[in-house]
């Protein structure tokens, strides 16, 4: 595939995720996303030959190239640059990153996110290709610090699941202040790691 096709696939796959964050995929038309694009409506299907074909490509190709970077870039400096800090910190400084990953992405993850729902083949995509990197690198903290004696004889994947919880819902907080009125940006990631941590602590 040439540059040129390249560059007009990437061209209709983000004009279409821009409208579809902010219409959804059920009010969002193939017309609406060639304006956005600047190319003709026609051009649209000779890369997406139905609107469904369309929403499957960006799904699809979100995951597959650009989730895995945006939902794994820095996690493992995270936990390797703060090596020497607490696991307070470590959790914040994890906290931190998600939500300026989220904040600098956030049209392509409610796109992906609100639709995936509806799609079990994205779903086991996702699972695939987007978690077990990031899983990998946060049992391992888990699992080293169970050894440590610094938590409890939990499995490793429950203590990151939580872990991934509460980030995700740091997240939501932070986009509806309020539900927790008073509390500030860096107060509710504190607050909720030492949720976490009272429930995890070994001592």
């Amino acid at each position: 595939m040439d540059k040129k096709i390249e560059s007009t696939e990437d061209k209709i796959i983000r004009a279409a995720i821009e409208i579809f964050s902010q219409k959804g995929y059920n009010g969002t038309t193939t017309k609406e996303i060639a304006v956005k694009a600047k190319i003709a409506e026609g051009t649209i299907f000779r890369y997406f030959p139905k609107k469904q074909d369309l929403l499957h490509g960006i799904l699809v190709k979100a995951i597959e190239i650009m989730a895995p970077k945006i939902i794994g870039k820095g996690v493992a400096e995270i936990f390797d640059d703060n090596s020497d800090k607490s696991d307070r910190e470590i959790l914040i400084a994890f906290m931190k990153n998600r939500l300026e990953i989220v904040q600098q992405n956030f049209t392509l993850i409610k796109v992906v996110l609100n639709e995936a729902q509806y799609h079990p083949d994205i779903q086991e995509l996702f699972f695939q290709k987007v978690l077990p990197p990031i899983k990998g690198i946060i049992d391992h903290f888990f699992m080293e610090g169970i050894k440590k004696g610094r938590f409890r004889q939990y499995h490793p994947s429950i203590l990151t699941a939580m872990m991934v919880g509460t980030v995700g819902m740091s997240v939501l907080l932070q986009h509806n202040r309020h539900f927790v009125e008073g509390l500030s940006k860096e107060e509710i990631m504190e607050q909720m790691a030492d949720v976490l941590l009272t429930g995890i602590s070994k001592n």
